[in-house]
């Protein structure tokens, strides 16, 4: 009877496993215990997860290359209660360029990792998941300078913005509703758009925008990233959108 319970039992405990496969995009990894390491990925099937990889930390692991960040998957997975256990993973995209090019992989780590802040756990978006890897094949694919690098980073986390729920208002001030004047604006992350010279006086948090900054906001929402590249731009509205960005992070 014991060894027909243990039997039964472990038919239970095998049944209870699922086998999943997911195209991810791994954000980032951090060891755990002696030998695994926790992986966060971006998967088109579920949103960001938080899978383990069991032993990847010993000398003769062969899943650990598999696994880098920054690095598009398929990603096998072992679920029963709990965190899931990575089975298996096949490379469908190494972005070697970016991974040999310290400056760019630099840039690409800063935008992962604020969009890793942004975006909750496991809610599936096939949208901001397809965001994520044209930002990243625009940049594997195109032989860009570090003004097209930047611009490239800012139109992904300015559109980011826009898919995780925090769309910033550039049409009209977000005080008074009126259409914008070309001139004397303001940003406010606070009331999440611009503000006008009339309305800047009664709002706390504000910073100087400018009128190139606000077209270019305007086109970022409206192109696909790959198309971002294309754009000229000055260091000047660069340093502005980065100011802009800076407090929407600090607000958010």
């Amino acid at each position: 009877m014991e060894t027909q319970s243990l039997l039964l039992f472990a038919i239970e405990q095998y049944n209870d496993v699922m086998e999943l496969k997911y195209t991810g995009i791994i954000l980032g990894k951090y060891d755990v215990g002696e030998t695994d390491r926790m992986y966060i990925i971006y998967t088109k099937e579920a949103g960001k997860i938080r899978v383990l990889g069991k032993g990847v930390r010993r000398p003769n692991a062969k899943l650990a290359g598999h696994l880098e960040p920054v690095t598009l998957a398929e990603i096998f997975v072992a679920r029963s209660r709990g965190v899931g256990k990575i089975t298996g993973s096949i490379v469908l995209n190494n972005f070697a360029r970016i991974k040999n090019n310290f400056n760019l992989l630099q840039k690409v780590f800063f935008a992962l990792k604020i969009f890793e802040k942004l975006i909750s756990d496991e809610e599936k978006d096939e949208n901001i998941f397809v965001l994520v890897n044209n930002f990243l094949e625009s940049l594997e694919k195109s032989w860009v300078n570090e003004e097209k690098i930047q611009l490239l980073a800012l139109g992904f986390l300015f559109k980011l913005f826009s898919e995780a729920g925090y769309r910033l208002e550039m049409e009209k001030c977000v005080a008074c509703g009126k259409k914008l004047k070309s001139g004397e604006n303001y940003f406010s992350a606070e009331k999440g758009g611009v503000v006008c010279a009339i309305c800047v006086k009664k709002e706390r948090a504000r910073v100087k925008i400018k009128d190139e900054s606000i077209k270019l906001i305007r086109i970022f929402g409206k192109n696909k990233i790959e198309n971002l590249a294309k754009l000229k731009v000055l260091p000047g509205d660069i340093k502005n959108l980065k100011t802009v960005i800076q407090e929407v992070l600090n607000w958010v």
